[in-house]
């Protein structure tokens, strides 16, 4: 008496290797021109007889009939890249088949539900969320008042101040390892930010401008000075700037050397040049007039 069938999902996958695959495609491919070409014995209808025969002598090993269910896939997840060859005839059977972990938010590429007929490419991508704290850099506020008692281009720092810091804690959604998104969930500040206050000059020096002062010092007053080393123009103006500096912090339009400017118009570019080099841009007379 024939052992009952047992249910599907007790039966073995029935497997048939890419190696056994070619073989009987190989011979289907040699076989059957050689019986399309093959003269036709009395009696035997080419048409039915001879495809009868060509089937018989087949039927002793496999037929291209036999492995047609058999699907080639390849899954590729993250750098592990497998190939097989399975029954199973949709992506979720093949990834069970083919005994592959999958978490909850793993990304499947063709879905799970997608029925498979042919060569399949699956890609699995891993999916992670974990927790992170981050800190926050807090700027601190910058305050400026004008000082009558500080002589002008001077400044003086009052309280320096500090950074706060913040600690944010976010969930990182991870892909394969990569940073996809960061969501903030909760913050914390854990040091306040305090203010940096600073006291700026504006006094002149006995009634003139500081700029006249040092003016009396670098070209004993001349707006109009010219200083030539090694027969080229080095400085000009009243104080005395180089040509690449006049250049640099001019006004488009102003004259292209200091010499042939206004008094005003050499103090606006020096405002500038004091902005951003300091009373170190004129050192000797500076430090002369106590500017720093």
């Amino acid at each position: 008496m024939p052992k009952p069938t047992p249910p599907r999902a007790e039966r073995a996958p029935r497997r048939v290797t890419s190696r056994r695959l070619l073989s009987i495609l190989a011979l289907t491919a040699v076989a059957l021109p050689l019986v399309a070409l093959a003269p036709t014995p009395a009696g035997l209808s080419r048409s039915s007889d001879a495809t009868l025969a060509a089937t018989s002598d087949l039927d002793a090993g496999p037929t291209v009939d036999e492995a047609l269910p058999a699907q080639v896939v390849t899954v590729v997840d993250g750098l592990d890249v497998r190939f097989a060859v399975t029954e199973a005839t949709t992506v979720a059977e093949i990834l069970q088949d083919l005994e592959v972990d999958r978490g909850p938010l793993d990304r499947v590429t063709p879905a799970l539900h997608t029925a498979v007929d042919g060569p399949t490419f699956i890609t699995l991508r891993r999916v992670e969320i974990v927790e992170e704290q981050v800190e926050v850099e807090l700027p601190r506020e910058l305050v400026r008042l004008e000082d009558p008692e500080l002589l002008r281009g001077f400044a003086r720092v009052d309280r320096p101040g500090r950074t706060g810091l913040r600690v944010d804690t976010q969930l990182v959604l991870l892909i394969d390892g990569e940073v996809e998104s960061r969501l903030t969930v909760a913050s914390e500040v854990v040091r306040e930010p305090a203010q940096r206050v600073e006291r700026l000059g504006t006094r002149t020096l006995s009634g003139d401008s500081v700029w006249d002062e040092l003016a009396r010092c670098e070209a004993s007053g001349r707006w109009d000075a010219v200083r030539m080393i090694g027969g080229r123009v080095a400085y000009t103006g009243g104080l005395q700037f180089s040509t690449r500096t006049w250049l640099a912090f001019k006004t488009p339009g102003f004259p292209q050397l200091a010499s042939e400017a206004t008094r005003e118009q050499q103090i606006e570019v020096a405002e500038r040049v004091l902005a951003r080099q300091g009373w170190g841009a004129w050192p000797s007379c500076s430090r002369r007039l106590g500017l720093r």
